[in-house]
C-alpha cells in the first residue's frame, strides 16, 4: 500500500514538472534562448495531458490486474517514446522543425494525445494480451517498445557527446542522464525496482522545470541589472567609450560564454584602423590593448554589413593583425563571429567573438542576442557624441570657436598642478581690444562681432596646438602658453598685434589695437588669483599707454 501511494505520488510530481516545461514553453518560449529546449518544451502539450490521464487511472486495482494494465504500460511506454524521440529530431533539425512546431505545435499535439487515447481504449478493449502477461513479465511488443527506447536515449548521448552545442546544455545533460541510468536497471529490476526506476524518472523531470524555470530567472535579473547600470551610466551621462562597451561585452560574454571563449571589441582609430577597446574571456588581463591594432578591408564591410561566421583564415584575409605577437591566441579557435557596428553608413566597430567549436553555426538565438549588441552599439556610439558635443559646446565659445572662461580656468589650474609636481614654468597672457565700444556705437555689432572673430583666428593661427586659447568674455582673450618663459613669447605677441592692426585696417572701418599683460607662473606668483590679477593689471597699464594716458 506504501509503495502504491508513494509510487503515485512521485507520479503526480512528475505531471506538475511536464506541465510546468509546456506551460514556460507556451508563455516563455523566447525566453529559453535555446533551439533544442524551445522545440522540445513544444511537445510537452501532449506529454502533460498523456501524463495526466496516466496518473487519473493510476490505482491499486489497475496495478494488480494485468489485463488492465496492458493500457497502463502502453501508455507509460508511449510517453517515454515521445520524451526520447522529440528530443532526437529536436537536436537533429534544430531550426527547421522549430518553424514547423512555432505553426503547427497544437495540431500535432491533438494528433499525439488522440492516438494514445486511442490505442489506450483499443488494448484495454482487447481480449488478447498484447504488452504483458503479469504485472512484471513483458511480452514481444511490450520488449520491442522498450528497445525502441533504448536506442532513442543511446541516439541522444551519442548526440550529446558529439555536438559541442548540445554539450553545453547541463540541464538537459543530467536530465538525460537520469533518465537513462533509471532506464538502463529497468530490465534487471523487480517490482519494487519499477517503482524506484519511475521515481527516479520523474524527479528527472522535476529537475529539469526547475533548471530552465532558474535559468530562465537567473538570465533575466542578470539582464536587469545590467540595464540598471547601464540606464544609470546614462543618467549621469558618464557614458565613455572604454566605460559603456566593457559594461556591454560583460553582458554578452555573460551569455554566450559557454559557446564563445573570447570577445573583443575594436573602435575605429582613424581610417581602417580600429584598436581593442576591451576584450573578455581567455588571457583577457595579459592584453596589451594598446599595442593590439587590426587593419579591415573596408570595401569588404561596405558590402557584408551582417553578423557572419567567418573561419580563422578567413578572418586573416579581410582584418590585418598587427604586431602578429599580440594575435598568437588566433590559432586556438576555429571560427569567429563578426559582427560590424555602423555610423551613417561607415563601419566604425567590430566585435569579434572567437568560438573552438569546429562546424559552428548561428542559430537564430544567438544571432537575435548580437543584432540587440549591435543596435545598442549604434545607439550608443550615437548617444556618446551627443555628450561629447554638449561638453564641446560648453566648453567653446560660440562666437569665436575658442575656450570658454569655465574651461580655461579649469586648465589653468591643471597647468599649476602640472608645474607644481615636475617644474617648469608657463605664461598667462591677456589680450583686450581697445576700441570695441567705438564700433558698436557707430557702425552697429556685427562689424563689432566680426572684428572679435578675427581676433580670436589671429591669436589661435599663431600660437602652438599645445597652448589654451579662450574668450574671456566682451572682447577679453587669454591665453595659456605651456613651458616657457616670458622672453619665449615676447616675439610672437608682436607678431599676433601686428596682424591684428594690418587685418583690420583692411577688413574693418577702422583700424583697432590690441593691448596685452602678461603674467609668469611660478616666477611673479604661485597664487593663480594673483596671478590673473598681475596679468590684468599689466594688460590695463598697456591700455592706458596706447591711450596716452600715462606721461
Amino acid at each position: 500500500m506504501v509503495k502504491f501511494y508513494l509510487y503515485k505520488s512521485f507520479e503526480i510530481v512528475g505531471l506538475v514538472a511536464i506541465t510546468g516545461i509546456f506551460i514556460i514553453s507556451l508563455t516563455l518560449g523566447n525566453e529559453l534562448k535555446n533551439t533544442l529546449l524551445y522545440n522540445f518544451g513544444k511537445i510537452f502539450l501532449s506529454l502533460t495531458a498523456l501524463k495526466f490521464i496516466y496518473v487519473l487511472s493510476l490505482s491499486r486495482e489497475v496495478i494488480d490486474n494485468v489485463d488492465s494494465l496492458q493500457g497502463m504500460a502502453f501508455l507509460n511506454l508511449f510517453i517515454k517514446l515521445l520524451i526520447v524521440y522529440s528530443l532526437i529530431f529536436s537536436s537533429l533539425f534544430g531550426e527547421r522543425i522549430k518553424y514547423v512546431l512555432a505553426r503547427y505545435s497544437i495540431p500535432i499535439n491533438i494528433i499525439l494525445v488522440l492516438f494514445g487515447l486511442w490505442a489506450l481504449e483499443s488494448i484495454n478493449n482487447s481480449k488478447e494480451q498484447l504488452f504483458l502477461t503479469s504485472p512484471t513479465v513483458g511480452i514481444i511488443l511490450y520488449k520491442f517498445c522498450r528497445i525502441l527506447v533504448i536506442i532513442g536515449i543511446i541516439i541522444s548521448v551519442v548526440l550529446f557527446i558529439t555536438n559541442a552545442n548540445l554539450r553545453q546544455l547541463k540541464s538537459l545533460k543530467v536530465f538525460l542522464i537520469l533518465f537513462a541510468i533509471s532506464e538502463g536497471i529497468l530490465p534487471a529490476a523487480k517490482r519494487s525496482g519499477i517503482v524506484f526506476v519511475e521515481v527516479v524518472q520523474n524527479l528527472a523531470f522535476l529537475y529539469l522545470f526547475i533548471a530552465i524555470f532558474l535559468n530562465i530567472t537567473l538570465r533575466q535579473f542578470r539582464f536587469l541589472r545590467q540595464l540598471s547600470m547601464f540606464s544609470r551610466e546614462v543618467l549621469e551621462e558618464k557614458l565613455d567609450l572604454k566605460k559603456s562597451f566593457d559594461l556591454l561585452v560583460d553582458f554578452i560574454y555573460e551569455i554566450y560564454s559557454k559557446i564563445f571563449s573570447k570577445i573583443c571589441f575594436y573602435y575605429c582609430q582613424d581610417q581602417d584602423n580600429f584598436i581593442l577597446v576591451t576584450t573578455k574571456g581567455e588571457d583577457d588581463k595579459k592584453v596589451d590593448k594598446k599595442e593590439r591594432k587590426l587593419k579591415v578591408n573596408r570595401e569588404y564591410f561596405d558590402m557584408a554589413k551582417n553578423i557572419q561566421v567567418l573561419s580563422i583564415s578567413r578572418l586573416n584575409e579581410i582584418g590585418e593583425f598587427e604586431n602578429d605577437k599580440n594575435f598568437s591566441f588566433l590559432h586556438r579557435y576555429k571560427n569567429a563571429v563578426v559582427v560590424p557596428v555602423y555610423r551613417q553608413n561607415q563601419i566604425i566597430a567590430l566585435l569579434i567573438c572567437y568560438t573552438s567549436i569546429k562546424r559552428f553555426k548561428l542559430n537564430t538565438e544567438i544571432e537575435d542576442g548580437l543584432l540587440i549588441f549591435k543596435n545598442f552599439s549604434q545607439a550608443l556610439l550615437a548617444q556618446i557624441e551627443r555628450i561629447e558635443k554638449i561638453k564641446n559646446l560648453s566648453a567653446e565659445d560660440e562666437l569665436t570657436g575658442l575656450y570658454t572662461r569655465r574651461y580655461f580656468i579649469k586648465e589653468l589650474i591643471m597647468e599649476s598642478l602640472s608645474c607644481d609636481r615636475y617644474g617648469g614654468k608657463f605664461c598667462l597672457a591677456f589680450f583686450d581690444m581697445d576700441n570695441l565700444k567705438l564700433l558698436n556705437d557707430f557702425y552697429g555689432h556685427a562689424v563689432g562681432d566680426k572684428a572679435i572673430k578675427m581676433i580670436a583666428r589671429i591669436i589661435k593661427d599663431n600660437i602652438r596646438k599645445t597652448d589654451v586659447p579662450a574668450r574671456f568674455g566682451g572682447d577679453e582673450f587669454a591665453v595659456i602658453f605651456k613651458n616657457c618663459s616670458k622672453e619665449a613669447i615676447e616675439d610672437r605677441i608682436k607678431n599676433i598685434k601686428k596682424l591684428i592692426e594690418e587685418e583690420s585696417e583692411n577688413q574693418l572701418p577702422i583700424k583697432i589695437k590690441v593691448s596685452c599683460g602678461v603674467a609668469v607662473y611660478p616666477d611673479d606668483t604661485q597664487s593663480l588669483d594673483e596671478l590673473l590679477k598681475i596679468a590684468d593689471m599689466r594688460m590695463y597699464e598697456e591700455k592706458l599707454k596706447n591711450k596716452g594716458e600715462i606721461k
